[in-house]
C-alpha cells in the first residue's frame, strides 16, 4: 500500500515521526512531502532520500497552480493521503479539491476541531477529506456530521535522543516548553507567585524557548525576572533550542509546567503542545486546576490555583521524586498504533 504523509506548513513536524512509528509497527512505508524547513529537522528518521519530497507552496498565481496540478499527479498513484494539518491554508484547500476527480483517500489530522463547525474552508476540504484524526481522546466530538468520522491519537513518540546532559542530584527541573508567548502563557501567575518569598533553592524553571532579544515578550519577560530578583530559579536560552538539547530537557525533568493562559478552547477544541509532552516523557504535569476537568491531566497532574502556586512549588522542593505517572496502556505504541491503523484502514 501507498501512503503520503504531508506537512505544507512549517510546524507540527512532532505529529509526523509518531506517524512513522505508527505505520511502520505494520510494515508500512511512506513517502514525505514537506515544507522545506521540516525536511532539516526530519532528518533524524532515518529515512531513505526517495521518501522524502519538498512542497514549498507559492502565492506566485501561475506558479502556484502549475504546483498544485504537479502534485495532484503525483498524489493520484497513491492509496491514502495523510494531512498532517488539515486546514488554515488556501494551497491545502485547493489540494483537496482537486484530489476529489481522483479514487485516492484522503484523511487529514485537524489541531483546532472548532473549524469543523465554524469554518466555509474546512467545510470544503470535508468534501474530499471523510475521515479526520484529533491529538487527545477528549478531543473527538460528541457529534458530528455522519459522513465525518473522527478519532484520536497522541503524538508521544519521539526518536531516541541520547542523554547528554548532566543534572546536579539535588535539584529538581520544572520545565515550560517551547517558545515565549504572552498570548498562551501567564508568566506573570509564576512570578508573581515566587515573588518577595523564601528562595526555592533547589527547584529550577527551564524555559525551553529561544529568549530573542528580538521578541518583546521576551524581553519584556527577562526584565520581569530580573526586577523581581529571580534569577537563581531560571534556565533561559538565548539561542534556538535544537532538538537533542530541547528532549534532553525533557527526559531530566521532574514536571512539565503549561502555564496556559486559561482557555476554555483547550477543555474542547484544541491541546496545548506541553500535554503530549508530558505523556510522550511521562511526566507528571504541573497545572491549574483549571484543567482538572481532562482525564488525561488530571490522571497525571498535581495542582495548584491562584493562591496555592507557590505552596505546591514548596511541597515539591521538600519532596523526593513523585510517584510514577502515565503507567496505563494508553501511552503504549503498541495499542496507540493499532488505534492509528484500525481508523486508517476501515
Amino acid at each position: 500500500m501507498k501512503i503520503a504523509l504531508i506537512e505544507l506548513s512549517e510546524s507540527h513536524e512532532e505529529c509526523l515521526y509518531t506517524q512513522l512509528c505508527f505505520l511502520k509497527q505494520y510494515n508500512l512505508e511512506p513517502t514525505f512531502f514537506v515544507h522545506p524547513k521540516i525536511e532539516a529537522q526530519i532528518g533524524s528518521y532515518e529515512l531513505p532520500s526517495q521518501n522524502i519530497r519538498t512542497i514549498k507552496p507559492t502565492k506566485q498565481f501561475f506558479k502556484r497552480w502549475k504546483l498544485l496540478f504537479q502534485l495532484v499527479r503525483v498524489l493520484a498513484t497513491f492509496d491514502k493521503v495523510i494531512f498532517n494539518t488539515a486546514s488554515s491554508s488556501k494551497f491545502l484547500r485547493d489540494l483537496v479539491l482537486l484530489l476529489r476527480f481522483y479514487p485516492v483517500e484522503c484523511v487529514g489530522i485537524l489541531h483546532h476541531t472548532k473549524k469543523l463547525s465554524a469554518s466555509f474552508t474546512q467545510r470544503l476540504i470535508s468534501s474530499k477529506i471523510k475521515k479526520y484524526f484529533v491529538l487527545a481522546d477528549h478531543l473527538v466530538p460528541k457529534e458530528t456530521n455522519g459522513a465525518i468520522k473522527i478519532s484520536s491519537f497522541y503524538p508521544i513518540f519521539f526518536p531516541p535522543y541520547p542523554k547528554t546532559l548532566v543534572k546536579p542530584v539535588d535539584e529538581i527541573w520544572i520545565c515550560i516548553p517551547v517558545g515565549i508567548d504572552f498570548k498562551r502563557r501567564d508568566y506573570y501567575r509564576l512570578l508573581n507567585a515566587l515573588a518577595d518569598k523564601p528562595i526555592l533553592k533547589n527547584l529550577r524553571f527551564i524555559l525551553l524557548g529561544k529568549l530573542s532579544l528580538s521578541n518583546a515578550d521576551a524581553v519584556l519577560l527577562k526584565e520581569s525576572i530580573t526586577s523581581k530578583k529571580l534569577e537563581p530559579y531560571f534556565v533561559l536560552f538565548e539561542d534556538f533550542v535544537a532538538n537533542e538539547q530541547f528532549h534532553n530537557y525533557l527526559q531530566y525533568s521532574d514536571f512539565i509546567l503549561p502555564l496556559l493562559t486559561l482557555n476554555e478552547e483547550y477543555l474542547q477544541y484544541k491541546i496545548s503542545g506541553s500535554f503530549n509532552l508530558a505523556h510522550a516523557y511521562h511526566k507528571p504535569m504541573l497545572a491549574h486546576t483549571f484543567f482538572k476537568e481532562l482525564d488525561d491531566i488530571r490522571r497525571n497532574g498535581v495542582f495548584y490555583d491562584e493562591t496555592t502556586l507557590y505552596a505546591q512549588l514548596t511541597s515539591i522542593a521538600a519532596s523526593s521524586i513523585p510517584k510514577e505517572y502515565h503507567n496505563n496502556a494508553q501511552w503504549v505504541l503498541e495499542q496507540q498504533s493499532k488505534k492509528y491503523i484500525d481508523f486508517l484502514m476501515i
